[in-house]
């Protein structure tokens, strides 16, 4: 699906981190993008850490939370979320609303096009040779260096079943979000 600028998916988590309401164009990113699973009514009730692959990330989530919860100043995060044939360029706000549920509003800050599909599945376990990809930038880490999917050599022998990855943080995207957010 191609964003516009304008685009905004919204959601809203109560104080257990349980999605309480979804907004802006939730259920139409979601049905765009062959995830009728994930609309409004799909998700409404359910943990948002259910939704949150890689123990790194989902540890990271937990600590952003817990610093907006704190009330210190919401928080500002650029991040990609891109599809076969786009890598969106994403900034998440978050910040605790006055009845003290925690709201992300992502927006698209630009797409930039992809010659060619890259199709990238969660691997259901991790061996010594499963790639990781960085939940924040979507780079993919092929033995030492973190590339760009569609650079991986091995991606090509893999068009039909798409490239297998875990996901967890990289340690340039953790250094920076450590020293932007975490030590403060």
């Amino acid at each position: 699906m191609t964003m516009n600028m304008a685009d905004r998916v919204e959601f809203n988590l109560n104080e257990q981190n349980i999605i309480v309401s979804v907004g802006g164009e939730w259920d139409q990113f979601a049905l765009a993008n062959n995830a009728p699973e994930l609309v409004g009514e799909q998700v409404i009730g359910l943990s948002v850490l259910d939704f949150v692959s890689g123990n790194v990330t989902r540890q990271f989530l937990q600590s952003l939370l817990q610093l907006v919860r704190s009330g210190s100043r919401p928080i500002e995060l650029e991040y990609r979320c891109d599809s076969p044939l786009e890598k969106r360029f994403m900034k998440m706000h978050v910040s605790l609303t006055l009845s003290g549920q925690v709201r992300f509003i992502n927006s698209t800050l630009r797409i930039e096009h992809r010659d060619q599909a890259c199709h990238i599945s969660k691997s259901v376990q991790r061996g010594k040779n499963t790639n990781i990809r960085c939940s924040i930038c979507n780079l993919i880490k092929s033995s030492h260096d973190w590339l760009e999917p569609e650079k991986i050599s091995a991606f090509n022998t893999q068009a039909h079943t798409g490239l297998q990855v875990v996901y967890g943080i990289c340690d340039s995207c953790a250094q920076q979000l450590q020293k932007q957010y975490l030590t403060q």
